[in-house]
């Protein structure tokens, strides 16, 4: 796997056991997977399961990297102004509402995060997601900044900021909100913050 958000540079057998790893969890979640879940979503033979990974855990950890890169890779580039592309993200970590299988596959990543506390490897995995999406709002803020889009803000902080309340607001719709159910006053309170950082 690779750590600068290139996912597409996966070998073709381990593009195929990320994907298979993609259906277990949103049919199983986290809590109940099993590296056969995984083998039964994948065509080939559970052996070059084990070829590449010696376990669950092992492949997880390879699991989230594959998402991170594939979400930064599927975020529009170029033809949107930095306020666009902010509220694109937002639109894209929170959907007002989400599907049966999409809500499975968020609280697993969920779950997978709260695991997070007590396994170093995945610790170091969401530490890497964390300061990948960081990045990506700080440039995204820069870029707003420059272009006069956005007040002369502390850039550091202010992307901190909005990486906490993304997380915690996702947290929030996996703990307390049915799938269906719409996170729209969520959203608005985000959507004033933009507003308010707005020049």
């Amino acid at each position: 796997m690779t750590r600068d958000g290139r996912a597409d540079e996966l070998e073709p057998a381990k593009r195929r056991i990320m994907e298979a790893t993609y259906r277990a969890l949103r049919k199983h979640g986290y809590g109940n997977l099993t590296t056969q879940d995984i083998a039964d979503e994948f065509e080939n033979s559970k052996a070059l399961l084990y070829y590449h990974y010696d376990g669950k855990d092992e492949l997880l950890v390879d699991f989230l990297d594959y998402v991170l890169a594939e979400f930064l890779n599927g975020l529009p580039r170029g033809d949107r102004t930095p306020r666009e592309e902010l509220e694109t993200l937002v639109d894209a970590l929170l959907p007002e509402t989400l599907s049966e299988e999409a809500y499975r596959l968020q609280l697993s990543m969920f779950e997978l995060r709260m695991n997070a506390r007590h396994d170093k490897d995945y610790r170091d995995e969401y530490r890497h997601i964390d300061d990948e999406l960081t990045a990506h709002l700080r440039d995204i803020l820069e870029r707003g900044v420059e272009a006069g889009e956005f007040e002369a803000i502390d850039l550091d902080a202010e992307a901190e900021l909005f990486l906490s309340i993304l997380t915690g607001t996702r947290a929030r719709r996996l703990t307390v909100f049915e799938p269906d159910e719409s996170i729209e006053s969520l959203r608005a309170a985000i959507e004033s913050h933009i507003d308010r950082i707005s020049a």
